[in-house]
């Protein structure tokens, strides 16, 4: 008798040892579970944070908004205003084009960067800076599609039509309507310091004047 009570006590024994472990694993598979289910819901709520939808200028008649999806009316947007920008010299002192370029540095290339710094030092050189400049589009020449072409998967060409004048000492010595085929690319920056993830890459082909007027 006392054989089968010290073995059903020992068989008692090993099965609470068996239920203690399974209880274990079944813990330790509660705190993976709930660590993942932690982690997953602070991705999920932060996703939205991290998504960029670009809205087109024009939704007046609706838009369907795909993610990572750049309209063309807002490429064409950001290059206008970037090369308009650049172009301002609203002083003589010949420091203003300088200003410009390293001011939208980050809605520029580092290649086409370069080539516009070398550009300001050879203008600087043949005494080309030391006037007041600006560019506007062209009368009526508003958004058309044809005026931004995709050429890969980040990058598209923009023709600018616009109106380049130039004054010194109160006097026009430049007036000329011409088109600017400015390449345009997709580029990883710091929101930041540039919103729209876009940046100048250069000409397609060298500006073309289409009139002369000065």
């Amino acid at each position: 008798m006392s054989n089968i009570f010290n073995g059903w006590i020992v068989q008692a024994w090993k099965k609470e040892d068996a239920d203690a472990q399974v209880i274990k694993i079944q813990k330790t598979f509660i705190y993976i579970l709930s660590l993942l289910s932690l982690l997953f819901s602070i991705g999920w709520m932060s996703a939205p944070s991290r998504l960029t939808v670009y809205i087109p200028p024009e939704i007046q008649n609706g838009a369907t908004l795909k993610v990572g999806s750049i309209p063309d009316p807002l490429i064409y947007s950001f290059a206008y205003e970037i090369w308009q920008e650049l172009n301002y010299w609203p002083k003589e002192d010949g420091d203003d084009y300088q200003k410009n370029i390293h001011r939208y540095w980050s809605y520029l290339t580092p290649k086409f960067k370069s080539e516009l710094i070398g550009e300001e030092k050879d203008l600087r050189i043949s005494g080309q800076l030391q006037r007041i400049r600006s560019l506007q589009g062209l009368s009526g020449a508003a958004f058309d599609s044809v005026n931004v072409k995709k050429l890969g998967n980040d990058t598209w060409e923009v023709d600018l039509r616009m109106r380049l004048s130039e004054y010194k000492n109160g006097q026009p010595i430049k007036d000329i309507e011409i088109i600017y085929p400015l390449r345009v690319t997709r580029i990883n920056v710091s929101p930041q310091n540039n919103p729209y993830g876009l940046a100048l890459d250069g000409f397609i082909n060298e500006p073309e004047r289409l009139q002369t007027y000065i």
